[in-house]
């Protein structure tokens, strides 16, 4: 209250020079007006009042009705005072009735502004939520009708079946009349393979064996599979760096033919270095032929396994019945396992190399090629 009627008190001094009030001081009828004229302080605090009960009409144009209703029957109160000590506390709680209207008009506002907001961002919200929702019914649909679209296949791909075995046994005896060398074509081809699968899986029995057999003659210092470690690196590496050239060379946008020579260049390079390395190191042919045929088979193994982890990272299909949503964190999932894998099996891998080398050092190029001469001195 002090603080209103200070403000009030300093407003009407600044205004006091002009001894001028808000309204028509020739027209003043009763004894408020005769002495908010004749008095500064109340002529200032009369302007000042009017000031603000303007800016407050400007500030509340949904309320201006309520705003003029209290004005006037405050202008009908202040009449009605026949002391300067009425008309005083008259004017100043209406001053700070007037302030008080105008900072709860601003705080309704900010709070419906804040209100609006909200419901700005919760609308915002919400269709992007229906958007998301709209996406994933259309893939479902989409996913559907893909679905009914291959049923329709199948069924129309068994009806041709039987359709065309029908039409089979009504023409049987043309049929016995045609040449049987295609159903001869088919069933070799069938043997072939069977005799090729059988033949590759006794191959890696054997090749297992006789790395089994390496490993425990070098072990018995009997033979040397790696003598030492650039001897592991280079014949481990060599069919990598070669796939790694042709991909370079792919990029370049060098000739398919290009990438192929590189890989194939990478592999044979392995296989010699792995041939004349067993040479240098080991006396007799059947040390040199288990080290080879153990370098051979640790270094195939090794990139055939990492060759299906690498692939697993595109086979990550749709299933049936699962989501978009599910789909895409099940791959996720996937490939963060598929990539611990890949370093536990390289782990593995390396610390398995470094324990079959003879050494536990690096040499030179030229010393893991020359040969010695103390094995063949003899």
């Amino acid at each position: 209250m002090v603080v209103h009627r200070a403000t009030a008190l300093l407003l009407a001094v600044l205004a006091s020079n002009s001894m001028a009030a808000s309204f028509d001081c020739t027209k003043a009828s009763n004894f408020a007006e005769k002495e908010i004229c004749s008095d500064g302080y109340l002529s200032g605090l009369d302007t000042s009042l009017s000031r603000n009960y303007k800016a407050a009409l400007l500030k509340a144009p949904d309320r201006q009705d309520a705003l003029i209703q209290s004005q006037r029957e405050w202008l009908a109160t202040r009449n009605q005072c026949t002391t300067q000590k009425c008309l005083d506390q008259a004017m100043v709680t209406r001053f700070k009735a007037i302030e008080d209207f105008t900072s709860a008009e601003i705080g309704r506002r900010l709070e419906l502004e804040q209100q609006q907001q909200i419901a700005k961002s919760q609308a915002e919200d919400a269709d992007r939520t229906r958007r998301k929702h709209e996406a994933y019914v259309a893939e479902e649909q989409a996913y559907q009708q893909r679905r009914q679209a291959a049923q329709q296949q199948t069924v129309y791909s068994q009806s041709n079946t039987v359709s065309a075995s029908s039409t089979y046994q009504t023409s049987a005896y043309q049929t016995a009349q045609q040449p049987q060398h295609q159903f001869a074509e088919t069933r070799e081809e069938t043997l072939w393979q069977q005799i090729f699968s059988i033949l590759w899986k006794c191959a890696l029995i054997v090749a297992v064996v006789m790395s089994c057999w390496a490993v425990k003659r070098h072990r018995r210092a009997e033979a040397t599979i790696y003598n030492n470690y650039t001897d592991a690196t280079i014949t481990n590496l060599l069919p990598v760096t070669g796939w790694g050239i042709g991909l370079l060379c792919g990029w370049l946008g060098l000739p398919h033919q290009v990438y192929q020579v590189c890989v194939v260049t990478g592999i044979l390079l392995a296989v010699f270095f792995a041939i004349y390395t067993a040479v240098k190191s080991n006396r007799g042919g059947l040390n040199i032929l288990l080290t080879i045929v153990a370098k051979l088979t640790f270094v195939s193994v090794f990139y055939v396994v990492i060759g299906f982890l690498i692939l697993s990272f595109f086979g990550g299909a749709r299933r049936k019945g699962e989501s978009l949503t599910q789909a895409e964190a099940r791959r996720r999932r996937e490939s963060r396992n598929t990539r611990v894998q890949i370093v536990a099996v390289s782990a593995g891998y390396t610390f398995f190399t470094a324990w079959l080398c003879r050494r536990a050092e690096f040499t030179s190029l030229s010393e893991c090629l020359e040969l010695d001469p103390a094995l063949y001195s003899a």
